[in-house]
Parts: structure tokens; sequence; C-alpha cells
């Protein structure tokens, strides 16, 4: 008796068809299996890392923008402090109601200015006085804030005058404090507590911070580098924030830590430094639990889901082996046509894999024939590995050096570098050829560079970097001064040849190739430097060493002499002086250079704007001084529009001040002061009986035609008086003072130091023997 087993013939008759199941299952089974295991043991370590990295982004970003805001707060505290009307209150020993209400008026301005400010006030130590912008004028003895009082009188606590996190009395409610970080600007650091305070909200500085996260539940703290705490959420014991401190280690991270009493937090920190002044620790708790209680949920569904697939995807296995069998039956019939193959009976396998294998085979040869002819040609290939080596850097030595083998490349592996041409006057390169050209310009950029260098160096490669450079992998053979010449010939052959002028920079000698990456960043970086010499130079890194890397600013006596020669609209002396200052920045590295060229282009602007009634137009604006860089690309470029700006404002500024109706009332009242400097009553009253005007009147017509105000004048032409007589001779100073109308030896004193920073008898000193005199 026979058994019969239709599966077992089944199988006999279609064994692809049967493997084809059996692999089915097996890869799903696996499959299955593989993805539940790591989805069930990884899901919640994945997910926490991945909340944890974003977190600590977010965290890192809301630190940068607080710390920046922060940095504008201290800038803005330090600018508005040497308003020059609010120096010469908190040094005054009297002031009148109505210099009262200004200053009043000036700091509540401040204060408005920014929503994060909470309050600004001006101590005089000579008055003992306060003068608030929330309150008004109080006696220091009862001004509700003694803390800073107090603070500036302790010579161990004095010296911290900036970002002082504390707690401010709410002056309209009793104990009521508010957090603040208090910035503090002493006019006369020892001599006496005059100063500028500026108190900042906390809270409202730390918005960014407290938006930056859904949840709910947790804690942000910022603490400063004395182990202060400037800002929590929730109240922290010393202990808490020790420990919380201890975490932060003055890198950006996270990690999940079970804090003291606590349940298990992810800890994120960040750090962020305030102007070089302050370094500040930003950290953030999460619940752990918090972050992972759907992520629970969702995986218990996950075993569910995965147990319902499993079998769902048994029953479908069998109908989709069925329906790819079908096609392969089709596929082999189609093949068996196409090459006139033999039946299965006739010496084929009757597998019918077997037979599309063979066949495969034989098309893999051809395949195999037509990639051997394509090797041949390996221009494209091997440029766009070249640019990838230096775009990205990403392969190791070993992976270099078996691409180097696989295209034919022969540079050797030590003692490489860089040299960039990049096109100068792009943008108008940019307007005058569509892009299919500038490929077609920079491939021939490339092969004339190679054509030339190769006469003397005899390994090197050119890339087409795309947008304004190619680049040269080289391996320098020639002294150094040799081989800067051979540049000069490759970049005035690609002049001659296509037009185009160049700037060429050559870095450093690389001793491995893995380094080539940073060794082209570094390079092109190198071409910045055209900024200050101009186009068509040659740069080499050996040339740059040893330049300072200080920001330039003008000397306090060139800025005075511009600010003269801005009030004067004295066009050639004020172009004298931004001149001397350009050629003072060619010898600074191009970001230095960069940075001082736009510092010098805001004092300038801010000189102008002191002088003029009217804001400036927005040509003057930060936005079109970097527009222009971008644009002009060089310094030599920058100096005709710079000076176009300054002619063309100070040309405004004079016809503003011809059209001015009360210009003789300014002649006549600088001729009167001229007159009599020597005389000690002069003073805003004596001029109003001699012009014939009320005192506030003169004094608010003359301040909005000049722009400063009538004692200032006085003092500043006194002063000036002095100066010279104090130059001329060897006279004692009481007399020459006398001489000219200061009847107080001390205030006297006290005036000159603040204008000139030094003592009448430092000034003789110094200015006599340089012969120079200070402006």
């Amino acid at each position: 008796m026979k058994f019969r087993f239709p599966l077992l013939k089944s199988f006999r008759k279609h064994p692809t068809y049967m493997r084809i199941i059996f692999y089915f299952v097996s890869a799903n089974v696996l499959v299955l299996a593989i993805s539940f295991l790591v989805l069930y043991s990884q899901s919640s370590r994945t997910l926490v890392e991945e909340i944890g990295e974003h977190s600590e982004s977010l965290l890192v970003n809301g630190a940068g923008n607080t710390a920046r805001l922060m940095e504008w707060s201290l800038d803005f505290a330090f600018s508005s402090s040497n308003d020059s009307e609010l120096k010469v209150y908190a040094l005054s020993d009297h002031f009148s109601d109505y210099e009262t209400y200004e200053v009043w008026n000036r700091l509540l301005g401040i204060k408005m200015s920014n929503p994060s400010i909470d309050s600004v006030y001006l101590i005089n130590d000579y008055t003992d006085t306060v003068i608030d912008s929330r309150l008004g004028l109080n006696e220091a003895s009862g001004f509700y804030d003694q803390d800073i009082l107090n603070r500036l009188r302790d010579p161990a606590q004095s010296d911290q005058t900036v970002l002082i996190p504390r707690k401010l009395p709410e002056p309209l409610s009793e104990g009521a404090f508010k957090d603040v970080i208090t910035i503090v600007r002493l006019y006369e650091k020892g001599s006496s507590i005059s100063a500028f305070v500026l108190n900042v909200d906390t809270r409202e500085l730390m918005t960014l911070l407290q938006n930056n996260s859904q949840y709910q539940d947790r804690i942000i703290m910022v603490l400063n580098d004395h182990n202060e705490r400037v800002y929590s959420s929730i109240p922290l014991d010393g202990d808490q924030i020790q420990e919380y401190r201890d975490r932060a280690d003055g890198m950006s991270g996270w990690e999940i830590y079970k804090p003291r009493d606590q349940e298990n937090q992810l800890i994120v920190y960040s750090n962020a430094s305030i102007k070089g002044i302050q370094n500040w620790s930003f950290i953030e708790s999460i619940p752990r639990d918090l972050i992972l209680k759907k992520i629970d949920v969702l995986r218990n569904l996950s075993i569910l889901l995965f147990s319902g697939l499993f079998l769902a995807s048994l029953a479908v296995t069998v109908l989709i082996s069925k329906r790819v069998y079908s096609p392969i039956q089709d596929l082999v019939s189609n093949v068996m046509r196409q090459h006139q193959a033999e039946t299965f009976g006739h010496g084929r396998s009757a597998d019918e894999l077997d037979y599309l294998s063979s066949v495969f085979t034989a098309q893999q040869e051809q395949i195999i024939e037509l990639t051997d002819h394509w090797r041949h040609s390996k221009i494209l290939g091997r440029e766009r590995f070249l640019r990838e080596l230096l775009g990205t850097g990403a392969l190791s030595r070993e992976e270099i050096k078996g691409q180097f083998e696989e295209w034919a490349i022969e540079l050797p592996e030590e003692n490489v570098s860089i040299v960039i041409f990049r096109i100068d006057y792009f943008p108008e390169f940019i307007d005058t050829y569509p892009e299919k050209d500038r490929r077609l310009l920079r491939f021939a950029m490339g092969n004339i560079v190679h054509e030339s260098l190769r006469m003397t160096e005899h390994h090197l490669q050119t890339v087409d970097m795309g947008h304004d450079h190619i680049a040269v992998i080289i391996s320098v053979n020639s002294q150094a001064e040799d081989f800067i010449a051979n540049l000069k010939v490759a970049q005035q052959l690609v002049q001659q040849y296509l037009s185009i002028g160049t700037t060429v920079a050559w870095g450093e000698v690389q001793r491995c190739l893995s380094d080539i990456h940073e060794a082209y960043l570094e390079t092109y970086e190198l071409t910045q430097e055209r900024f200050r010499f101009g186009h068509g130079a040659v740069i080499a890194k050996t040339g740059l060493e040893g330049n300072s890397g200080e920001v330039y600013h003008l000397p306090i006596d060139k800025e005075r002499q511009l600010a003269q020669a801005i009030h004067k609209t004295n066009a050639t002396a004020a172009l004298e002086i931004i001149h001397q200052a350009v050629d003072a920045l060619r010898l600074l590295p191009y970001f230095e250079c960069k940075m001082s060229l736009i510092t010098l282009f805001m004092d300038m602007r801010r000189l102008i704007q002191d002088q003029s009634a009217k804001p400036l137009p927005s040509s003057f604006g930060l936005t079109s001084v970097e527009n222009q860089i971008i644009q002009l690309e060089t310094l030599d470029n920058l100096v005709p529009w710079i000076d176009h700006m300054l002619t063309k404002a100070l040309d405004d500024l004079a016809a503003a001040r011809s059209q001015s109706k009360n210009a003789g009332f300014v002649e006549d009242v600088e001729r009167i002061i001229a007159s009599q400097l020597s005389n000690p009553n002069l003073s805003s009253k004596m001029l109003a009986d001699e012009l014939g005007l009320s005192v506030n009147y003169l004094r608010s017509l003359y301040k909005s035609e000049t722009n400063r105000s009538i004692t200032d004048t006085i003092s500043q032409k006194r002063l000036e008086c002095i100066c010279r007589e104090l130059l001329a001779s060897d006279s004692p100073i009481e007399p020459i003072i006398s001489a000219y109308g200061f009847s107080s030896l001390n205030t006297f004193y006290t005036v000159f130091k603040k204008v000139y920073g030094v003592t009448p008898a430092q000034y003789r000193k110094i200015y006599k023997k340089d012969g120079n005199k200070l402006t």
C-alpha cells in the first residue's frame, strides 16, 4: 500500500514555490520577533535620548537667546549711563527742579524702552539723594532700595557692580519683593558712590527660557559663576542649588539623575557667557515618568499589535507567495524565448531560479565589460570624490588611500596643502554669466591653473568647488617664495585668458590627508583677507603669523577731533581722521578688521546723529554696512562709499543749519560767552539779561539749536582757554583758574578730571613734554 503526500508532491513539482513560502514565513517570523524585542527593550532608552538631545538643543538656544538679551541690557545700561546730562547731575552738588525733572524724564524713557527693565535710578553721593524712575527724587536714607546703597558703601562688595542677582523691595507693596539683576555704573569709583543703576526684571528676562518646553512640571534654574541663584521657577534651598550645580560641569549636556528625596529626573544643562564678565549655568529638570508615561502605554499596545500582525501575516503569506510565483513563471518563459533556450528536459535545470541565474550571470559579464570601459574615463568621478573629500572630510586615512587607488589619484599621503583661487567681484560675475557658463569658466580656470602649476609641482589635483572658487590639492616641492611666484603666474594666466580676476590663498602644509577638510576650510577663510589686502592678492598663511587680534577703536583724542570736525561740518578734517583709522585697520586680521570697520562706522554714525536734529537714513544702519561689505568685498572699495556717506551727511547737516531761523541767536550767545569768560558771574541768567530773554526760553532754544547746554558750552570754552594757558606758561594753576571764572577750586578739579581724565598738573606734565595737546 502506497501513502500519498500531496504537499510533498507539490514541493517536488514546484520547488521554487515551496521555497518562497518557506522564506516568507521564516523572514516574517524573524522580522517580527526582532522588531518586537528591539522595540520593547530599546524604545524607552531611544526616546529618552531623543528627548534629552532635543531638550538640550532647546535649552542651548534658550540660554543663548537669554544671554544675548542680558548682553543687550548690559550694553544698553552702559550706553545710557554715558548720557552727559545724567553724569553731570550725578556729580553735581546742587540742581534745580527743572534739571531734576529733565533727568527723571530721561530715566523714565530708559525704563520704557525695554519691558524687561524693572527700574532705573541715579545716585548722587554729593547731595545724598536718589532719583528713581518710579518715585522721582528721594533722600538716600529713606530710599526703598537700601541694599544697593549698602553694597556700594561696602568696599568688599563695591567691586561687583554688574549682573548682581538679588531681591528688590516693591516700593508700593509692603513686604513684597521682586527678583532682579542689577547693573551699576559708578561715575567716580573709589571717590564716591554716585552711580547709574539699572534693574532688569529676572522673570521678564527669562520669558524665552520659560516658554521653551511644553512640560509644566519641569524646574528651571539659572546660576552664575559666584554660585548665586539668578533665577529658579520654584523655591530651592542651598543644598538643592549646590546639588544641581554639581551636575553642570561647564558644558551643555543631559543625563538621567535621581536627586536627593526626589524621583528620577531628566537633567539638562547648558552654559553661556555674558560678555566674558560672568558665566551662567542654565539647568532644566523634568521628571522621567512624565516623559515616559505615554511611551509605556504605547509599548504595551505595540505588544498586542505585533501579535495580531504576526497571525495575520501567516495567513497572507501563502496568497502573496502564489502571486509572486506567477510572475516568475512568466519571466522564465520570456527569457527562454528571447535567448532560444532549451526546455527543462534537454539539459537545463528544472529549477527556475537556477536557470534565471545562468542568464543573469551572462548579462552581468556584459555589464562588467561596460563598467571596465567606463572606468577609463574617471574625470567626473574623481572630481566628485575630491569635492566630497574637501567639503565633508568624513573619510578615514585608510578609506582615502583606497579611493586614491580606485580613482588613480597621484597624491602623497603626507605634506599636502590647499590653494584656493577665488573669483573677485563675484556679485558682478553672477549678474554677467548664467550658471551653465559659470561652470564652464570654473572648469577652464581649473585647467589653466593645473597646467601652469604642473610645470613646477608634480603632484596636484584641481577641484571645482562650485560657487566662487576652485581648490588645488598640491604637494609643494619648491621654496615658499618660488611657489608664491608660481601662484602669481597662474593667477595672471587666468586673468589673461578668461578676463577673471582672482584672489589666491595658500594654507598650511598638512601632515595627514585625513586633515585635508580642515585645511580647506582654513584656506577658504584665508581668502577673506582680501578684505584688507584688496582684489588680486596672493595670501600665504605663513605671511600672516603674529598679527594682532584686537578690535580697533578710535583713540579718545581722535574721536574728539572727529566730533569737532562733524560739529563744524569740516569734511576734509573728518575724512582725514577716517582715512588714518582705515590705515590702522589694514594691520588686523579679516574678522577683527571687519568688526573694527563696522565699529568705526557706527561711531561716525553716532557722532553725526548727535549733531543732527533728524534721524539718519537707513543707509547708516548696520544692515546697510554689512550689505556693502558683502557687495564691495574689499576695504579699498568700501572707503569711497564711507567718504560719500560722511560727506553727504555733513553737507546735509550744514544745509540744515543754514536754514535755521535762530542761527544768529547761537552766534550772539557764543560771542557773549567768549567775551565774558573771565567773568565769574557768567551764567544763563546773565546771558538772558543781555539778550532780553527769559532764562528757560534761552536754555531751551540754545539746546534745540546746538544739542548741548549753555553750562556745557561755558565750561568747555573755559577749559580750552585754561589748557592753552597751562601749556603756554609755568604759572601756578590757581591764578589761571581764577582768571577764567572758576571760583571753586574743588569744582574745577572735578570738572577737569571728568573731561580730560587727568589732573591739571598731570595734563601740563604730559602734553607740554610731548608738544601735543589733548583736544
